[in-house]
């Protein structure tokens, strides 16, 4: 009676087909990324603050800008711009229902729409513009400003 010895053998994965894997994945996820290019629009000159509020959702937070076209082609009066689109008076309530579509559906009526305003745009404007967002049930709105610093 003979005893055999085990003999060792080793697994070993193949490798080779790794680079074209890695080649795909990267291929693959080059073509699907977008770049976001945020360009506004729209001059804004943004008045001083005397009181601040912190929001802790930050994804309930929308932005409109009002304020005077860069691009003279527009015209010289103030214009909304939503998502770098510009948008009439009449269609904020379509762009609040989007916007509310974004959001769960837990989290609609706490839609909060933040309103970037030049200092120079008429108030009419803005009352207007505060009409429209009430008839479409959001009516959390915050005026964004810069930060006021009190002299010393």
């Amino acid at each position: 009676m003979k005893i055999r010895k085990k003999t060792s053998t080793t697994a070993e994965i193949s490798t080779a087909s790794m680079p074209d894997i890695v080649f795909l994945l990267l291929f693959f996820f080059m073509v699907t990324a977008t770049i976001k290019v945020n360009e506004e629009q729209l001059n804004v000159q943004i008045p001083n603050a005397h009181s601040l509020t912190a929001v802790d959702k930050k994804f309930l937070i929308k932005e409109l800008f009002v304020g005077i076209p860069k691009d003279s082609k527009l015209g010289s009066s103030p214009r909304i711009s939503a998502n770098n689109k510009l948008v009439n008076l009449d269609q904020i309530g379509q762009w609040v229902q989007e916007q509310k579509s974004d959001l769960g559906e837990i989290y609609k009526d706490q839609l909060i729409v933040m309103l970037k305003a030049d200092e120079q745009v008429d108030m009419g404007l803005i009352g207007d513009i505060q009409t429209e967002l009430r008839k479409n049930n959001a009516r959390k709105i915050l005026y964004r400003t810069l930060d006021h610093q009190p002299n010393d």
